[in-house]
């Protein structure tokens, strides 16, 4: 036999071996820091973890698109984007689990981008009320329910 062979076969097993190790965390996307934890979305679910990566936790198992996870100021809550009702909506759920409470029925598109810096509401961007053309503002709404504020007439991520 021809010695060329081998190690062209090796080097496709390591390549191939190489490539399989890595699959296992390459949709971990969005993630967003607390002192002593992190919120991220895998397989369009909201996870949590400690910051050295143990005591993983899938907060949410739905077939919906969820995302966008952002840690209240003070790490006890997550507020969260999911579409699981039709539309994209603003959640929030408790850090340990249990089940979300939707905050918003706008049929417009509501997406987090975080809390307030103490923490009393959830920031979020949609394109309600932006009529004849359709743009972002931004909008607040308490985590325990309420009517949406609007921050500022400006355009918003």
């Amino acid at each position: 036999m021809h010695p060329r062979p081998r190690p062209l076969l090796l080097l496709l097993f390591v390549s191939c071996a190489t490539l399989l190790c890595a699959q296992g965390t390459r949709l971990l996307r969005q993630p967003d820091l607390t002192a002593d934890g992190i919120a991220f979305v895998y397989g369009a679910d909201i996870w949590t973890a400690d910051r050295d990566g143990r005591n993983v936790r899938r907060i949410t198992s739905t077939p919906a698109v969820e995302g966008n996870p952002r840690f209240s100021p003070d790490g006890r809550r997550i507020a969260f984007t999911s579409n699981r009702d039709g539309s994209e909506d603003v959640y929030v759920v408790d850090r340990a689990g249990g089940i979300p409470t939707r905050l918003t029925w706008h049929p417009a598109s509501d997406a987090v981008r975080g809390w307030t810096a103490d923490g009393s509401r959830i920031l979020f961007a949609s394109t309600r009320d932006a009529a004849p053309v359709a743009f972002n503002r931004l909008w607040t709404i308490d985590p325990d329910g309420g009517p949406a504020e609007m921050l500022s007439e400006q355009w918003g991520l």
